[in-house]
């Protein structure tokens, strides 16, 4: 019999290409290369989408599993997205034009008010979702808690929740923006979902949150069934094993994005790859078309008006004493407080504008003041525990007694209880902690705080902004005793110190609370350098536990 050895070879070796290519196919079954882009906090910077477009549509060319998430605070930042015409919509645009697939609601996303977020939200190709909010009306009564979307086959479902740092259990916004909604606390909220894997056939489950990171490390271990946390709110960058899982993050202000990777094998993540790109990078891609649009928003010629020189760029710090001195100077109070975490932005070097005060400012805030005694006063700065700046006015002091009791002065004079002083402060301190006020301020300012800002730039200053090295926290609140006597004499020429201590400190600041001159022990103080103009002079002795501070002018 003859045989046809070509054809038995040939009959081998397509058996042998059929049985490697199913044993291929057996031993990748059920698996998917998964690509998530992620940003968080990007606080209405928008400059940088012209770089993610590209960065996106390169990975979706060759990969058909490839999300872009949103982790909360797209809003309250940038003066170009938060003053636009229909506040924070060119955030959304931006949004929709890069395909985003869904985004958490952060806590600045209620900066505008319920009734802008909702048109925001009815602007948005996107899901927003959010499982810990209720209460609300319009498009906030059809936020989920979830969303599963899915490509080429793929499903993720994104399960969202909000942070409650706020007293009371609510988010970090201002408590009239709020008003109607209720929330729980986040972790609670992943419980119902823990089978929603065999339920609804999700491959994935992603808690896409704007709860910080430690927040996030309590989701992972309290529920097993979360392959992966993509966070926001605490604006780190990190992407990490967990032992239930994983998590990333990936900075703020839209200065990076970060790209994880993922290898899935029946619906669990068996490799795992992250990158953080900075998008601040020159030789990434950027989409023509995107921006021009970008430029477009920029071109508002009203923010960029000089209304203001600095002689330096100033700290976060120095920036807040200069906020709370022209707030005070606009108030006339006695003393100024602001919360640190209202302060935004710094001041630059050069030309300010109305843009940089936004960027300072950019919450809208009100502006009270509130007419209170001494004790009341006392205990607002014994209760309220957040850190704040405070204002500088020589003609009024806060020290302590030998009990360790805030006590004030005026002018010299030591006020008693039934004295009154005045302070002022922003709407979002006091609507926070009303606890800590009268019950209503003695009055109310037509204008938001960086409207006075502005106001004091363009009416008050005529001499550029000098802060450098200013740092007042109620870290740094005066503790020391004041001193009833005055120990020194201030002449035209110098100041004569007459005291009969024989350790003591002179110091000789600018209205601005620049330090300019320090000496100890030393009995006469040159002030012929200084230029004409109004000082602080403070005296102090037993190395600062007793002082006396005094305006005075060269």
């Amino acid at each position: 019999m003859k045989i046809d050895v070509h054809h038995k070879n040939s009959s081998i070796t397509r058996t042998l290409i059929t049985f490697i290519i199913l044993l291929c196919h057996f031993s990748n079954f059920g698996q998917e290369t998964v690509v998530i882009f992620a940003i968080n906090d990007p606080h209405s910077e928008i400059k940088n989408f012209a770089k993610i477009k590209p960065l996106i549509d390169a990975e979706k060319a060759i990969n058909s599993k490839v999300y872009f998430v949103a982790a909360g605070d797209l809003f309250s930042g940038n003066p170009i997205v938060d003053y636009h015409e229909n506040k924070g919509y060119p955030m959304i645009d931006m949004l929709n034009k890069t395909d985003l697939d869904v985004s958490v609601l952060g806590n600045h996303e209620f900066d505008y008010g319920q009734t802008i977020l909702n048109e925001r939200i009815a602007q948005a190709n996107f899901p927003f979702i959010c499982d810990n909010v209720s209460g609300g009306a319009g498009e906030l009564a059809a936020i989920k808690g979830s969303a599963t979307i899915t490509k080429d086959n793929f499903s993720i479902a994104f399960i969202g929740v909000v942070e409650t740092g706020s007293p009371g259990g609510y988010p970090l916004t201002h408590p009239k923006k709020i008003e109607g909604l209720s929330f729980t606390e986040g972790l609670d909220s992943f419980d119902a979902y823990k089978d929603i894997k065999t339920t609804e056939d999700v491959d994935l489950i992603v808690a896409l949150t704007h709860y910080g990171g430690a927040k996030d490390e309590d989701i992972l271990e309290r529920n097993n069934f979360v392959d992966l946390v993509i966070g926001g709110h605490t604006n780190q960058e990190y992407g990490v094993p967990h032992a239930n899982g994983y998590k990333v993050m990936s900075g703020a202000n839209l200065d990076k994005i970060s790209k994880t990777t993922l290898t899935i094998t029946n619906k669990e993540i068996t490799d795992f790859e992250f990158e953080i790109i900075d998008l601040n990078e020159a030789n990434l891609a950027v989409d023509e078309t995107l921006s021009q649009d970008i430029a477009a928003y920029f071109d508002n010629p009203t923010f960029y008006t000089n209304i203001g020189t600095a002689l330096s760029t100033l700290s976060r710090g120095s920036t807040s004493c200069f906020y709370t001195d022209a707030l005070q100077k606009i108030s006339g109070s006695d003393m100024v407080v602001q919360n640190n975490g209202g302060v935004r932005d710094v001041i630059y070097e050069g030309t300010i504008t109305p843009y940089s005060i936004y960027s300072i400012d950019p919450f809208g805030n009100g502006f009270d003041t509130f007419t209170m005694t001494v004790p009341q006063l006392r205990t607002f700065l014994n209760n309220y525990t957040s850190g704040f700046s405070y204002s500088l006015d020589a003609s009024f002091a806060v020290g302590k007694d030998q009990n360790n009791a805030f006590i004030f002065f005026k002018d010299g004079n030591l006020l008693t209880n039934s004295d009154q002083v005045t302070l002022s402060l922003n709407d979002y301190i006091s609507n926070v902690y009303p606890n800590l006020f009268p019950t209503a301020p003695s009055y109310v300012f037509p204008l938001t705080t960086a409207d006075y800002l502005i106001k004091y730039l363009t009416d008050f200053v005529t001499e550029p902004i000098d802060y450098e090295g200013c740092y007042r926290s109620k870290y740094t609140l005066n503790t020391a005793t004041a001193i009833s006597e005055t120990p020194y004499k201030i002449f035209p020429t110098h100041i004569e110190i007459n005291s009969q201590e024989t350790s003591f400190n002179g110091k000789i600041f600018s209205i601005t609370g620049k330090l300019l001159h320090s000496s100890s022990d030393t009995k006469k103080i040159d002030t012929q350098q200084l230029s004409a103009g109004v000082y602080i002079f403070k005296f102090s002795i037993e190395n600062g536990a007793q002082f006396k501070i005094q305006k005075f002018i060269k």
